[in-house]
């Protein structure tokens, strides 16, 4: 992995010379101002830069809280797209989105799709939105990218009472590789793995989630380890999932996502499909179409 510094410099090039996605994003937390500039009606988080572990200056979070709180918040934990090159949690909390822009070919450029922090909020959910180590290839940069989603998770959960969060009612959703990551979460949260790192922090503390959501994020072409469908058969919980691929997408094939739905429904998950007929990747019609039925299935999964 590279150091942050020659990782953004890697990625700099790439933006300048390559057709990456999310090409309208920061690169990393260090400057959020690009995207966080650009849309005055904003959410800002409650607490901003929370540094979950200290091995990267990638390993932060922020966090949206519910203004009344009469007992602990659910909390729904999102993790951006950018295949572990690009993306920011900065980019959750946008409103005004305009049109958006013609994919050059399968690597975008796009229009990230990202939850209603606000809708969230007002249901009385607390949000989490992680930033995690980037690196220059999908393949090199999981591994750190899942250490850091569990160290995420774990930190959040070791802090639930100072934050007022219920450490029971946790879910994690995502966009392309952001929705990866959540369905390696939903997987592996109560078996070892290469990717729990005690010296991230907060050892011992349980990574398990009660609900995943998995926005176009069903890649399974990877090494064995990295493979969602790997951890399948040995775990012993798996939390409902909600899956949604469009059938147009370049990236994430909606036979991937029917495969990854194949696979949680024969080990007896409680898992739900949605096929979007002609919708590519990160397409509008996410938002439009899908957040009404997932901002249902959160508080259905976590409760009241």
């Amino acid at each position: 992995m590279l150091a942050a510094s020659g990782g953004n410099l890697v990625r700099r090039v790439l933006y300048a010379f390559a057709r990456v996605p999310y090409q309208s994003l920061p690169l990393d937390n260090s400057s959020p101002a690009g995207v966080r500039g650009t849309d005055h009606n904003l959410l800002r988080p409650a607490l901003a830069d929370l540094a979950y572990a200290n091995k990267s200056p990638f390993e932060k979070l922020d966090l949206y809280l519910p203004a009344e709180r009469a007992k602990p918040a659910p909390l729904v934990i999102w993790f951006h797209g950018g295949g572990f090159v690009v993306g920011d949690k900065a980019s959750m909390p946008r409103k005004q989105f305009g049109p958006p822009p013609k994919p050059r070919g399968r690597m975008g450029p796009y229009q990230i799709q990202v939850p209603d922090v606000a809708a969230l909020i007002a249901k009385g959910c607390a949000v989490a939105s992680v930033n995690y180590r980037l690196g220059i290839w999908f393949p090199l940069a999981a591994p750190n990218g899942l250490r850091d989603a569990k160290a995420a998770v774990r930190f959040l959960r070791a802090n639930a009472l100072k934050y007022g969060l219920d450490p029971a009612r946790f879910a994690v959703w995502g966009n392309s590789a952001g929705g990866y990551m959540a369905a390696m979460l939903g997987v592996t949260g109560d078996q070892p793995t290469p990717y729990d790192d005690a010296s991230l922090g907060n050892p011992g503390v349980s990574t398990s989630v009660q609900a995943v959501v998995v926005w176009f994020g069903a890649e399974d072409r990877l090494p064995p380890r990295l493979q969602i469908a790997h951890y399948i058969p040995t775990a012993k919980v798996l939390p409902p999932f909600m899956i949604a691929n469009g059938d147009a997408d370049p990236v994430i094939s909606a036979a991937q996502a029917r495969r990854l739905q194949n696979a949680l429904s024969n080990a007896g998950a409680k898992s739900t499909l949605t096929i979007i007929p002609g919708a590519g990747h990160e397409d509008p019609a996410f938002m439009a179409t899908q957040m009404a039925p997932t901002l249902a299935f959160l508080e259905k999964s976590l409760g009241p």
